[in-house]
């Protein structure tokens, strides 16, 4: 495993150096392989799918959702929002050479389903992240010598859903007990990942406000923490050394150690105990333990939290499918139905399996009632409707259980624009808005005639949140 990580690596490094209209013409260039194993492409579209969406932009989103802080370095001023297209390259080249490319090759040269069901969600989880980070991005015109022509933010999500629908035909054509050894991810298990695919198409209806296909699709998603798509969840040796590690004990121990911490952030002042204007914590819920677990600081690392090496890092889980249901089910259904799902989650948390953090430490979730979120419920001392309290929990819960991914900082811009009066109040870091999008890559501004001139900033809003 170690080799494949240094070699997915080093071939970012090299390709960081061209636009994503040369990503693609791999069949043109010498100097890209196209007979190796199937089996070794996808492990590197395992590897480059892992670092666009827990990767260096995905902590940077956390700086700017309330979940880390940058301060010192570049980290501290990123944490101000002053930041480089510079920074978008490594993720430019892990999406178009390190995914996009190496899928076609499978799609084109392998006869097996489960490989190539595997390869299509990779692309759509990664090509929905970058839609979702940077808004219009390349994709259909791919490969053009004369330079790619950037597709809409929303035609990139349609793209997306496509790829899932293919990639669930695909995997519904496998035996239900064949098994892929080598994915790192999951196993090789043709029912997880059909889960998942369900779980990232209703992540992305609900993105676009399609709140009826989000929960019939959340339906079938992601039914138990086993089937979650963590990092590197199905690897034997994942912990053991440093090339194997989280990407958290990596940033935290290389570096650039010292540079960002979760001290003082939003989230770990909502869940600090004992109570706090705040705090999440109430006579039901108890965060202490929770609040252990999420602790990410240099001087800090902790077998029992998400520091440790061996810490999974969540892609696609378990929570974010249960949530999707709580408030799609809420929006949709009733009332009832997103209080139902919401306590299945608090139920998860309370087991011994959701989260680890200091043994010594408390972990309290009791099932909420209807009570709760009337007007002077423990979930509604601001006396609102008992719909909005509702809604704001299930929001609120969502930020904090799918901590270590992009999704907070997907949903705050969406719920500013949806449901304002009850949006999370996260700190502006600088200045006066908040940031909606990260930067064009400066190699794809040099390499590619057609990319947008100005570039849109970090305070322009993507499509799906105007």
């Amino acid at each position: 495993m170690k080799k494949y990580i240094n070699k997915i690596i080093y071939s970012m490094l090299l390709l960081s150096f061209i636009g994503c209209d040369s990503y693609l013409d791999v069949n043109e260039d010498p100097n890209v392989a196209i007979d190796v194993p199937p089996i070794l492409i996808f492990k590197g579209m395992e590897l480059a799918d892992v670092q666009i969406n827990s990767g260096h932009l995905m902590r940077i989103s956390q700086m700017w959702s309330g979940q880390m802080r940058g301060i010192n370095s570049l980290y501290q001023r990123i944490n101000d929002y002053n930041i480089a297209p510079e920074e978008s390259n490594s993720n430019w080249a892990h999406l178009y050479h390190g995914v996009i490319t190496q899928n076609r090759i499978i799609q084109e040269t392998s006869d097996d389903n489960l490989l190539k069901g595997m390869a299509n969600v990779l692309e759509a989880h990664a090509i929905g992240t970058s839609a979702s980070l940077f808004g219009d991005i390349p994709y259909s015109d791919v490969g053009n010598p004369e330079g790619a022509a950037f597709d809409g933010q929303l035609s990139i999500f349609e793209a997306a859903q496509i790829l899932l629908t293919e990639a669930i035909a695909q995997l519904g054509n496998v035996p239900t007990t064949r098994r892929f050894s080598d994915d790192i991810l999951l196993g090789g298990r043709s029912v997880s990942w059909i889960q998942v695919a369900y779980t990232l198409k209703a992540r992305y209806y609900l993105m676009n406000g399609q709140y009826g296909e989000a929960y019939q699709n959340a339906l079938l998603g992601v039914n138990a923490a086993t089937n979650s798509l963590r990092y590197a969840a199905s690897y034997a040796e994942y912990g053991t050394s440093d090339e194997n590690s989280s990407l958290y004990n990596l940033i935290l121990r290389g570096s650039r150690a010292g540079d960002l911490t979760t001290d003082g952030s939003y989230i770990q002042d909502i869940l600090l105990n004992p109570l706090n204007v705040t705090s999440r914590n109430n006579a039901k819920t108890n965060e202490s333990k929770r609040r252990d677990f999420y602790v990410l600081d240099q001087a800090k690392i902790n077998a029992n939290r998400l520091s440790a090496g061996n810490a999974t890092m969540p892609l696609v889980t378990y929570e974010e499918n249960l949530m999707i249901l709580a408030e799609t089910g809420f929006r949709t259904v009733n009332f009832d139905e997103g209080l139902t799902q919401l306590n299945r989650l608090r139920t998860y948390l309370s087991s011994a399996t959701a989260f680890a953090g200091d043994a010594g430490l408390t972990s309290l979730y009791a099932a909420y009632d209807v009570t709760d979120f009337a007007p002077g419920g423990i979930e509604n001392t601001d006396n609102i409707t008992a719909d909005k309290a509702l809604l704001r929990e299930i929001l609120e819960e969502k930020y904090v259980s799918t901590f270590g991914t992009i999704l907070p900082f997907d949903d705050f811009r969406r719920i500013r624009k949806t449901d304002s009066d009850i949006a999370l109040p996260l700190p502006i870091n600088a200045g006066t808005i908040y940031p909606e999008r990260f930067l064009i890559a400066q190699d794809e501004i040099n390499g590619n005639s057609k990319a947008p001139s100005p570039i849109p900033d970090i305070f322009q809003k993507t499509a799906v949140h105007q």
